[in-house]
């Protein structure tokens, strides 16, 4: 890293190669200040504690991460993630052990993958660091768990049970009867004697489908009260446990974002006089947000931290067209309702607090090959005049476009170039990639 940042310290967005993707660091920041300052506002108007656990899964960078909990924005840090992989959390845990601090001390992977071969690879991870959370949805699951044993360091396996809130992805339904059957596994003495209960785990995968704020909000609250309602049966089913001991983690970055409603009390009266454990937030691409994000309607465009930066290779005036060098190896095939693979933005609006002009959008995308085309807004129900034919770009110009899905464009990337205030890189990350 430290070769690239000498490279590339001091570019102004013109001179970087492309496509490069950047990350604007004070949006990032803000980003992640809004979100710990959304949970802190919940925590103090239901006057109960309120974790946090972020998800790094959207960069997989040790710096991303730090923010995310707070470090150098906040003046009380969190210290609890979320990986998606093995590597993250490993590559994590190793800047630790290099540096000789423990910034995050609770890590949760986000897969039930309580199976042969991974399970000896968490165990490893487990004798690292002081809290391992692992996702159990299945009872064989348990059963494998009880012939491995207990963890590193003769621990207990700390166990959240993954709650399907209707996506259908991974989890159990609270109202199902696998569910009931993992409860009472959970129970038998041989578990008992090799894992215990943390809490249950809700994500409403579907909210990416709401066009507002209000509306994800309520998926909130179905999540606060599908965990609740688990931790209630389970109580149940085992009154020798305090619930009260169970924590409750819900979230996906749009039902998170809903926190900025501050006229619908639902959330903070259910919290105050109905939870039964401890609430947790988590979610992860609020850091970067993207056109998924924009398209629930809980954002500003300008929101939006991370960018792909391409260049105009050609122009074809008859079907007045542009050709970029951002194609699928860059941008992805990701969708969401806005059209194409990315809204096309002048470089200087990515620094702005103010909406973006749109005039341009990539409508289409091969390996390495980008075709731009002018944008119109369309209005469900409503018909919008043709605008004027624009004057296409200048060859060798570059753009800076806002992807569909930040964590998988981020996935084609190597390295991160971050730009700071004066507009020039400051800083190069670089990312956990792979498994």
């Amino acid at each position: 890293m430290t070769d690239l940042l000498s490279t590339y310290q001091g570019y102004s967005v013109e001179q970087l190669p492309t496509p490069s993707f950047v990350i604007v660091k004070n949006k990032f920041e803000k980003n992640c200040r809004h979100m710990l300052e959304s949970v802190e506002e919940l925590e103090q108007q239901t006057n109960s504690p309120i974790k946090f656990r972020a998800h790094i899964k959207t960069h997989k960078t040790i710096k991303g991460a730090l923010k995310q909990l707070g470090h150098g924005i906040v003046e009380t840090p969190r210290d609890a993630i979320v990986v998606s992989t093995i590597r993250e959390a490993t590559e994590l845990l190793n800047y630790q052990d290099k540096v000789g601090k423990q910034y995050v001390k609770d890590i949760c992977f986000g897969l039930p993958a309580c199976v042969p071969g991974k399970i000896e690879r968490l165990n490893v991870l487990s004798g690292r660091v002081q809290h391992l959370r692992i996702f159990i949805d299945n009872v064989e699951h348990l059963d494998n768990l009880v012939k491995f044993g207990r963890a590193a360091g003769d621990k207990k396996w700390s166990l959240f049970v993954k709650v399907d809130m209707g996506t259908h992805r991974a989890g159990l339904a609270t109202d199902s009867a696998d569910f009931v059957d993992l409860l009472k596994k959970l129970m038998t003495p041989e578990v008992s004697e090799v894992a215990e209960l943390y809490g249950f785990y809700a994500h409403a995968g579907h909210s990416y489908n709401v066009t507002n704020i209000l509306d994800a909000h309520k998926l909130l609250l179905d999540e606060i009260k599908a965990s609740n309602e688990a931790a209630k049966l389970y109580g149940r089913m085992n009154p020798k446990i305090n619930v009260r001991d169970l924590t409750l983690s819900v979230g996906a970055t749009p039902t998170s974002n809903s926190l900025r409603v501050r006229d619908d009390l639902q959330v903070n009266e259910y919290i105050k006089n109905k939870l039964v454990g401890t609430l947790e937030v988590h979610c992860g691409n609020y850091c970067l947000y993207d056109l998924q994000q924009r398209s629930t309607g809980c954002i500003n465009d300008f929101e939006c931290a991370g960018y792909v930066i391409g260049t105009v290779l050609s122009s074809y005036k008859e079907r007045n067209e542009m050709l970029t060098d951002t194609g699928v190896m860059s941008l992805t095939r990701e969708t969401s309702k806005f059209k194409g693979s990315g809204l096309c933005i002048e470089i200087e609006d990515m620094f702005k607090d103010e909406s973006y002009k749109v005039n341009w959008y990539v409508d289409r995308i091969s390996q390495e090959h980008g075709i731009v085309k002018q944008y119109v807004e369309e209005t469900e129900g409503e018909v919008h005049k043709k605008p004027a034919t624009l004057d296409l770009l200048k060859l060798g110009q570059k753009m800076a476009i806002v992807p569909q899905h930040a964590c998988i464009v981020m996935g084609q990337f190597p390295h991160y170039l971050v730009l700071d205030e004066n507009q020039k890189v400051s800083d190069v990350w670089v990312p956990f990639q792979k498994w």
